[in-house]
């Protein structure tokens, strides 16, 4: 790597982003007007505090050269030689880099443009920080299931209360039924993608168990022909998700395993790299 690569956003999409967050601002004003009480513009003001934080982290750049990694933004810059890292941690789709003291914490966005490359440079530059001995055992966070159990509460509450208002009604058709179908599906659409994301991941030698809600998967490092960062494109951004590609053609997805999902898929590819190898010589 002979001259430093920049990620960044464009210009031209910061610009826009401004611009929109103005013209819904000015649209609020200018509907509320006098009547922006004191209830309404602490709202407004948190608002503006929300898009500060997006905006700078949006327009924040990562520079990467044979050296160093640096992340510059509105604020000043921070960097830190590759062999100066200490340790990686954070949650979701972003890892942060600490310094041997912690002084220094440098945060990757996955929302940055080129944001697979980035993670993809770290794991080659600094392989000993994802070594699968340090993490024998990922699981998912009490949060993922209390964020499904109230979900699930709510979305049974919505049911029963949409049920109850139909089936006594003398009116029953079946274009009444549909909608009750239509819920009922989507219910067991969450379902069967809440039971086939596992729990537990678990590495042990040559060896990965994935254990779900009620049963089990053991997976070889033979077995898999790689592991890779994949996404999927919404409205709301990318949702990363780690892609197992099996030989029998039965791949597995992971995602939410309680630690930074990119350190999870470097940890994970460490593994079949060093697993698979070593079954190789057997």
């Amino acid at each position: 790597m002979k001259e430093p690569r920049v990620y960044k956003t464009s210009s031209a999409l910061l610009v826009v982003i401004a611009l929109v967050f103005l013209f819904f601002l000015g649209l609020v004003v200018f509907a509320f007007g006098a009547a922006l009480t004191q209830y309404l513009i602490p709202i407004l003001l948190f608002m503006i505090l929300i898009f500060g934080v997006l905006f700078i982290t949006a327009s924040s750049k990562t520079i990467i050269s044979d050296d160093e990694i640096s992340v510059q933004g509105l604020l000043g810059t921070k960097t830190l030689h590759w062999m100066d890292i200490g340790s990686v941690s954070d949650w979701g789709d972003t890892m942060k880099l600490h310094s041997g003291n912690e002084d220094v914490k440098l945060s990757i966005s996955s929302r940055m443009p080129g944001y697979e490359e980035v993670i993809e440079t770290i794991g080659a530059k600094r392989p000993d920080l994802f070594q699968p001995r340090d993490y024998p055992e990922m699981r998912r966070g009490v949060g993922f299931f209390a964020s499904i159990g109230i979900f699930l509460v709510l979305f049974c509450g919505f049911t029963f209360f949409f049920v109850s208002e139909i089936l006594p009604s003398d009116n029953f058709s079946m274009e009444n039924f549909v909608p009750i179908a239509v819920v009922f599906v989507m219910l067991l659409a969450f379902g069967g993608m809440f039971l086939s994301i596992p729990r537990v991941v678990l590495i042990e030698g040559n060896q990965l168990t994935l254990r779900y809600l009620f049963n089990e998967r053991t997976i070889r490092a033979d077995q898999v022909r790689f592991v890779q960062m994949r996404y999927t494109q919404s409205r709301n951004g990318k949702y990363y998700f780690i892609f197992l590609q099996l030989a029998d053609g039965k791949n597995a997805r992971l995602s939410g395993l309680g630690i930074s999902l990119p350190v999870a898929y470097l940890v994970l590819k460490n593994w079949h790299k060093s697993a698979a190898g070593h079954s190789q010589f057997q």
